[in-house]
């Protein structure tokens, strides 16, 4: 699910030696999220399906705001 409907997010702490990494994708009524720590081989998958378009987008919106209010930064 990657194309102009994936966003990629990443969080730095240099202090707590974070580096972690979010995406979000967008097709249709699904979800796909990937995140871990930058650099790894097999990063964390989940996969949710909504009943419209209109929900799975609503979702995607509502988890952006949860993760740039915490730090992270699209890339």
């Amino acid at each position: 699910m990657k194309g102009k409907n994936m966003r990629h997010f990443e969080y730095k702490d240099l202090g707590t030696n974070s580096h972690k990494f979010w995406e979000i994708s967008l097709n249709a009524n699904k979800v796909l999220v990937k995140y871990g720590r930058i650099g790894i081989q097999n990063p964390a998958e989940n996969e949710k399906s909504f009943a419209t378009k209109d929900q799975a987008k609503k979702y995607c919106e509502k988890k952006i705001r949860e993760k740039t209010s915490k730090g992270y930064v699209e890339n």
